[in-house]
């Protein structure tokens, strides 16, 4: 018989729950469960994803990766993570600052780079804060009106107002055309997937039928 945590247990019971084996001095436990050792590095212990090794204590969790907690550092500058604000590029870690300026959008406005939310418009990228009417200066993620484009600058509705009948009539003419184009082309593109969609099905049939008479024939 074993002793363990002050309780005698019978070998035969007393067994890793993976692979079934008795135990011996080496037993490892999580939640009350037990496993030797080998079982417990390869299936049940975390894996640091900088530097492979089982991790024998606190585990940071983040991109569906464990790490220790002295390697969850930011891949430009190693600065560590542990306890800060990180942002992530394909699955990898960064501090705020190298993200910004390695990976942040430029703002069309005052040219700098920010890894916060942008307003991308008139295929230009925007801060918050610097989204302002061409015609007034007035913010225009706070008026909530439409934006209306006119030489590929945003104008709120107020300054639109402003401008002479015909020069409306042609902006709304040639946004409506915009709109079209934009629907003639989601079509075509939904159109193109359903094709190919078809077609992959159509192959997979095909497969399928010809294993299915081989296995028959055979």
């Amino acid at each position: 018989k074993q002793w363990y945590q002050r309780r005698v247990r019978d070998p035969y019971h007393f067994s890793c729950q993976i692979c079934f084996k008795p135990l011996d001095s080496k037993i490892k436990e999580k939640d009350n469960t037990y496993y030797c050792q080998l079982c417990y590095d390869t299936e049940i212990q975390d894996v640091c994803a900088a530097c492979k090794k089982a991790i024998d204590g606190r585990a940071i969790k983040a991109v569906d990766k464990a790490w220790c907690p002295e390697h969850f550092v930011c891949y430009a500058c190693e600065r560590p993570l542990t306890g800060e604000k990180f942002m992530l590029h394909e699955k990898v870690p960064y501090c705020q600052f190298h993200y910004t300026k390695l990976f942040g959008v430029r703002c069309f406005y005052c040219d700098n780079r920010s890894s916060m939310q942008v307003i991308k418009v008139l295929n230009k990228n925007y801060c918050e804060n610097h989204f302002f009417c061409s015609g007034c200066d007035t913010l225009l993620e706070e008026q909530k009106s439409k934006v209306i484009e006119m030489d590929m600058k945003p104008y709120c509705r107020h300054c639109y107002d402003k401008f002479p009948s015909d020069m409306r009539r042609k902006l709304l003419e040639s946004a409506n055309a915009a709109a079209k184009n934009r629907k003639a082309t989601i079509k075509k593109d939904k159109d193109r997937k359903a094709s190919l969609k078809k077609k992959k099905d159509e192959k997979k049939k095909a497969d399928r039928e010809i294993v299915n008479a081989t296995q028959a024939a055979s």
